[in-house]
């Protein structure tokens, strides 16, 4: 069983370098299937905790943000999880950043503070999309301070001889606040390195959140390659249904074509992102850009 298991493992990461996020996904899930039935014990346990990990990071390369809920959830309530609540819910902490789901994102924040210091603050490289998504939350809701708090359990987490580990993921992160808070130009500047670049299996997870990301900012702050931006990553973005309505979204602001956007709009609130479907009506303007603002007001978020 371990051994399949870790083959299962090996396959996810081939498919995620691929962009292969739903294969991926196909491969964690199996590998929960095949570890779930086992007697828990410390060998088990890891394997099964790993695999959950795997599988909420292959369901968020596919932009299946329902399934990591689900996955991430089930992560969380893992009986040997429940000394070390940092890591039960730093996965669930990115996905519900991702939904939009700011209120569960906040209660989640306090549970892997609390738990994080009690264990007495380690290092933990892998938990640092939690922190950083937490930190993209609080600043996109206007609080400097606990913006600023997050960002320094973000440098905490990791030794300063590999500051550098998921600087892409953090890249995303950052460049999704400055662009709530319509700084594009800055979003441009952080997103420095082409999608393309982003070869290794664990930036194949984030590549099409990446890739969205820095082709909207190139038509946000009116660069003059935004059209060959979007061109070049349709492909890449295509199978993860968020990414694919936010290139969408970028090519019908680049045409000023509004129907386009609120078409968006219907794709990603289809795809569980309460966030950008809000975010898509303010910027398609007119009346919908009302109604978005106050779904934005309800997360807690500040309009730009």
């Amino acid at each position: 069983m371990m051994a399949e298991s870790s083959a299962l493992d090996r396959l996810t990461t081939i498919r995620l370098s691929r962009g292969e996020g739903r294969a991926a996904l196909a491969s964690a899930v199996h590998r929960i299937e095949l570890l779930d039935p086992l007697v828990l014990d410390p060998w088990v346990g890891f394997e099964l905790s790993d695999a959950y990990v795997m599988s909420v990071e292959s369901a968020i390369a596919a932009g299946d943000l329902a399934e990591a809920r689900r996955l991430a959830e089930r992560m969380r309530d893992l009986p040997h999880h429940r000394e070390d609540p940092h890591v039960a819910v730093a996965r669930l902490i990115v996905v519900a950043a991702l939904e939009g789901d700011w209120q569960r994102a906040l209660v989640a924040g306090d549970r892997f503070r609390e738990g994080w210091e009690r264990a007495g603050s380690p290092r933990v490289p892998t938990l640092r999309r939690a922190a950083r998504a937490m930190a993209t939350v609080h600043g996109m809701r206007g609080d400097t301070a606990a913006h600023d708090e997050w960002m320094r359990i973000f440098t905490a987490l990791v030794p300063k001889a590999r500051q550098t580990h998921d600087q892409h993921t953090s890249a995303f992160f950052e460049a999704l606040m400055l662009l709530h808070l319509g700084r594009a130009g800055e979003a441009v500047q952080r997103l420095d390195v082409h999608p393309h670049e982003l070869r290794r299996w664990y930036q194949g997870i984030w590549r099409p959140w990446y890739a969205a990301a820095w082709a909207e900012a190139a038509v946000l702050a009116g660069e003059p390659d935004a059209a060959e931006r979007i061109a070049s990553v349709q492909a890449t973005t295509a199978e993860n249904a968020v990414t694919a309505a936010l290139v969408a979204r970028a090519a019908a602001l680049a045409a000023g074509d509004r129907a386009g956007v609120l078409a968006a709009a219907d794709a990603l609130e289809a795809a569980g992102c309460r966030y950008q479907w809000a975010r898509s009506l303010v910027l398609a303007g007119g009346a919908d850009r009302e109604r978005g603002a106050a779904e934005l007001a309800v997360m807690g978020a500040v309009i730009a």
